[in-house]
């Protein structure tokens, strides 16, 4: 075989291999191997440039929306965030995921009309937070309520196909504290008995509003500890009630696995779904492995994740098209 014809087989070997979807949502986007229909692929993170969404390869959008705003005052609900960047989405026959922000974005009234303990942390940045104390048992029985007026709202909705767990961290959604120090956090009353009880029992309200929906928890280490989300996760995972709905969340992919390597070793590991989120966007070169953003679907597709948020710059600036496509064709192969 002379060079030419080789170069061609490859090439048709290449394309074969990373076939495209034409971008919209069709049957291969979502996994419904259990009748619970389960996201995969590439959705932008956020919405605040709507020509991400125009994008072939952009199968949804996560809508990220702060407890305060969701809740201003005790039992009265404003669901107006959420509803501007649905109609958005809907017209562009996408899907969303929610992902509603607690920790210092929850409301006011939580700690002083309804009396809720809280502590405060200042992060790595020098930010002072006050963060309610998810093993207060005011907190889930708060959430509680929230989770059946947005179930009420949005469980019958085709197109929401994801909803994350809120937290009582540093950013709300994520499971960590963007370092604070380990005693600051023992000084608060934080165990790891209480954490993993709390965190499942605020994961177990959210699937259970939502009988249809997957549901994710987005993990980190706790108090410098592996064990603690490693237990969440997997005994959210093998929960019999749950039916295998609640996955494990990683917002943190870069390629690397220098940061929280053990973590990512009991991800790597971990049976269940896996949802995921790119560290930052690839003009930050410095946040991925060799300085290679495309590391991010390589590490992805070792760990076994079925569903990424890229940053939205990523999609208004077409910045790794080929290998969007590629990601996309293998989620689409490997989570039927």
């Amino acid at each position: 075989m002379n060079k030419s014809s080789l170069f061609f087989l490859l090439l048709i070997t290449f394309l074969l291999s990373c076939s495209s979807t034409d971008g919209g949502t069709n049957s291969e986007d979502l996994d419904n191997s259990a009748t619970i229909l389960k996201p995969k692929g590439l959705y932008t993170s956020s919405i605040g440039n709507e020509i991400a969404l125009d994008h072939p390869q952009v199968k949804g959008s996560l809508i990220r929306v702060k407890w305060s705003d969701l809740e201003p005052s005790a039992g009265v609900y404003d669901f107006t965030k959420i509803e501007q960047f649905r109609e958005l989405i809907k017209t562009k026959n996408l899907k969303w995921s929610l992902g509603v922000i607690a920790g210092s974005s929850s409301p006011e009234w939580l700690t002083t009309t309804i009396g809720a303990d809280y502590f405060e942390i200042t992060t790595s940045d020098a930010t002072i937070k006050k963060i309610p104390k998810i093993w207060d048992a005011i907190v889930n029985e708060r959430l509680a309520l929230l989770a059946e007026a947005l179930a009420n709202s949005y469980s019958e909705d085709a197109d929401l196909v994801l909803v994350y767990t809120p937290q009582m961290t540093a950013n709300g959604i994520e499971g960590h504290f963007n370092g604070v120090p380990k005693e600051e956090l023992l000084t608060a009353g934080l165990t790891a008995e209480n954490w993993i009880s709390s965190v499942k029992e605020t994961a177990k309200i959210f699937a259970t509003a939502f009988l249809d929906k997957p549901i994710a928890v987005e993990v980190h280490d706790i108090i410098g500890e592996t064990s603690i989300p490693n237990q969440i996760m997997t005994d959210l995972w093998n929960d019999p009630s749950l039916d295998q709905r609640v996955g494990a969340a990683m917002w943190w992919i870069s390629g690397k696995t220098t940061y929280q390597p053990n973590l990512v070793n009991a991800l790597t590991n971990f049976p269940g779904d896996i949802y995921a989120q790119a560290i930052g966007r690839s003009d930050q070169t410095e946040r991925f492995e060799n300085d290679d953003y495309t590391s991010v679907f390589e590490q992805a597709k070792i760990i076994g994740i079925r569903y990424i948020e890229l940053w939205e710059y990523e999609f208004i600036n077409n910045t790794f098209p080929q290998d969007f496509i590629c990601f996309n064709s293998y989620t689409a192969t490997n989570f039927e």
